[in-house]
């Protein structure tokens, strides 16, 4: 056996293994000043966790630690690492295992996947193996890593929940009774709706979650009553229902892109209405409910036990964060001097036209939210998702290295649909890293030596927002999914 061989047929003990070592070897060699003097390497957070756990464990509110903004949950599960005597570990423990079972629920799609659309039974062969290369986008991918045997929480409390109702929706066959379609809806929203209890920013999958679930009941509608499908070709479709009544039903057509009906008032009322009726379907409606009860049924049990404090630490302040410490975000410096002047002025941020210009950015976002969710998501759930993800991170006004966590769980499930050896797609990437190591350089000039450098951070956090948006650019120019848009069932 060759030794690469090990590394791919026991990748998720390898993994799982390199975690748990790191996460106890690590801490001791930089957390005391053993290997690095002034380099912590356990996160910040990892402390407010284990803090809260600790007054939980007390039988008192999570929530008298100062800064602890999340689920009451979590710090409820972190407590029995006080009750088994296991509390510097425990938290870590569960987070590396859950990135672990991250990287398998990965592996299991990334191979069910080639597996569908091998039709021929054939076996590429490439270096490194495709096996190997499954692997490598996170069981052995050193930013994961190094997320959570730091100490953070997005694999525990968020990743795994969005990987496990994305696996869900992309698994649901049409074949059978129409029943195991509602339970895969059924299951999948429950999932979404506790992933936007835990951390929120999941929210903006539901309008592609159920449009997706509207595909899927529309290809269940056809296969099992043997007529035309309501959504076969799409964009012929639009083009029969919006163009004054006229049918057009040309099998040649149905590549064609329609432009959108920008200035057709009557065209446009008709996509919404046309939307309108494949969103209220039974499988998208029943992942919406489900979804909205999952989430209202925790969020109140939480309120219930934790009184209001649970509603604003751990939900309302995530709709106004802002951070003036430096971070990947080109919004950083000017929150950083607009706070300074509003101390002196008593003035508040979000008042301030720092916020009315946040939200004129929001718009970029919700229309290719809309377009990710309606024109991608039905075809290919996995790439819209990453696309909402990459570009509400680009956009955020704060961006720490775990949320680079959020949408590199999901690009594994849809790269083997992206040219990536394109020369553009090159050179995006190498924009994109050149980026990434002048900010880290300026910052750690700025952290670490105690420079004068807030203005270089700034403007090396203002090229990295513009390597991030052409780097989607070119991902959406190379992604090869627009002209193979077809049905895949897996079961």
């Amino acid at each position: 056996m060759r030794p690469s061989r090990i590394f791919e047929s026991h990748a998720f003990l390898i993994g799982l293994s390199l975690r748990f070592f790191l996460m106890i070897a690590l801490p001791l060699l930089l957390d005391n000043g053993v290997l690095l003097q002034g380099v912590r390497y356990t996160d910040i957070d990892y402390d407010v966790f284990t803090d809260a756990a600790r007054y939980v464990a007390r039988g008192e509110s999570p929530y008298k630690r100062h800064t602890y903004r999340y689920t009451p949950f979590l710090a409820v599960i972190l407590s029995y690492g006080y009750r088994w005597k296991f509390e510097r570990y425990f938290g870590r423990f569960l987070f590396c295992l859950a990135d672990a079972i991250c990287g398998l629920v990965i592996l299991k799609v990334r191979r069910q996947n080639r597996n569908v659309n091998n039709n021929k039974g054939r076996k590429e062969r490439t270096f490194p193996s495709l096996e190997l290369q499954d692997t490598l986008w996170w069981l052995y991918n050193p930013l994961p890593i190094n997320i959570c045997t730091r100490g953070s929480a997005e694999s525990f409390v968020v990743l795994l929940l969005v990987l496990s109702a994305v696996s869900l929706a992309m698994a649901t066959p049409v074949e059978g009774p129409k029943s195991r379609l509602w339970k895969k809806a059924t299951m999948a929203g429950m999932m979404h709706g506790l992933a936007i209890h835990t951390k929120l920013y999941p929210i903006i999958y539901t309008v592609s979650f159920m449009s997706h679930f509207a595909k899927l009941e529309d290809e269940y509608i056809n296969n099992h009553n043997n007529v035309a499908s309501h959504y076969y070709g799409w964009k012929v479709e639009m083009k029969e229902q919006l163009k004054d009544g006229k049918k057009h039903h040309d099998m040649s057509d149905e590549s064609k892109v329609y432009p959108f009906p920008w200035f057709e008032p009557r065209r446009f009322m008709e996509l919404v209405k046309l939307w309108f009726f494949r969103l209220v379907s039974p499988a998208p409606l029943l992942f919406l409910l489900t979804s909205m009860l999952a989430f209202g049924g925790f969020t109140f049990l939480a309120a219930s036990v934790y009184g209001p404090k649970a509603l604003e630490e751990g939900l309302l302040y995530h709709f106004s964060r802002v951070d003036h410490r430096h971070n990947y975000s080109m919004f950083w410096y000017w929150i950083y001097l607009a706070r300074s002047r509003l101390a002196k002025t008593g003035g508040d941020i979000a008042s301030s036209s720092l916020s009315t210009l946040g939200k004129t950015l929001m718009v970029p976002q919700v229309i290719l939210l809309l377009y990710s969710s309606l024109g991608i998501a039905p075809f290919d759930l996995s790439f819209a998702l990453f696309v909402q993800t990459f570009f509400f991170v680009a956009m955020n006004k704060v961006i720490t290295a775990q949320y680079f966590t959020w949408y590199l769980v999901l690009i594994p499930l849809c790269s083997e649909r992206i040219n990536w050896s394109s020369r553009d797609m090159s050179a995006a990437m190498t924009i994109l890293g050149m980026s990434m190591l002048l900010w880290l350089g300026s910052a750690f000039c700025l952290e670490m030596k105690g420079m004068t450098v807030h203005v270089f951070v700034w403007m090396s956090s203002v090229l990295f927002y513009f390597a991030n948006v052409n780097m989607l650019r070119m991902m959406l120019k190379n992604y090869q999914g627009f002209r193979n848009m077809q049905k895949v069932k897996l079961s």
